[in-house]
């Protein structure tokens, strides 16, 4: 769908493609954006597009890919630092809010699901270690839990800019760390399930 630069010009390159398409998305409907008026507005030939997008849905998976790899949670050394599971998910939703643009550009395209969809697929595995966390569990079942456990955080995360950002930070990490560090059904036996 989109290439991998070998160089960072060429990243850089790629990267300004996405951010005028993410601005263009924020006037114009996405569907109604043409590759060709992108060029224009870029001034760029049609052959450079394609250079590093294989379609226009390329360099929107792109853009959401690019983006969510910003998020300097998976790029901070945090060696010999306290780190705490409030502290990461304050860091998530920090870097969502500052990125109200972008959400607002989906959610004028009615496309927010899109980071959903991107999320499942992301490759955080490259930049966290799962086996870390879940030790006993296979690879297989790693990434189940982690897709279900993202679905729910981005899920949060979505429901809180529709919500305008009511909420404080603080709380919304509170909800998270609710969410990914304590059974979802603490009660079950409660209830006359019991639990395997």
């Amino acid at each position: 769908m989109y290439k991998l630069c070998k160089t960072e010009q060429s990243a850089q390159r790629q990267r300004k493609i996405e951010h005028v398409l993410l601005d263009m998305m924020i006037k114009k409907n996405y569907e109604d954006i043409s590759i060709t008026e992108l060029c224009e507005r870029l001034e760029i030939p049609r052959k450079t597009f394609y250079r590093y997008f294989d379609s226009k849905e390329g360099a929107l998976y792109a853009l959401i890919e690019h983006t969510m790899s910003e998020y300097v949670g998976f790029h901070q050394d945090k060696q010999g630092k306290i780190r705490t599971l409030k502290n990461e998910i304050e860091q998530y939703y920090c870097f969502w809010y500052d990125h109200k643009y972008f959400l607002d550009a989906f959610s004028k395209n009615n496309m927010l699901e899109k980071i959903i969809e991107v999320s499942i697929s992301f490759p955080v595995n490259d930049m966290v270690s799962f086996s870390k966390f879940l030790p006993d569990d296979t690879e297989w079942v790693r990434n189940k839990i982690f897709k279900f456990a993202i679905c729910g955080l981005v899920f949060q995360m979505i429901d809180w800019y529709k919500d305008g950002f009511k909420i404080s930070i603080s709380d919304m990490s509170e909800i998270s760390c609710r969410m990914l560090s304590k059974p979802l059904f603490p009660n079950l036996d409660k209830l006359g399930i019991i639990p395997n």
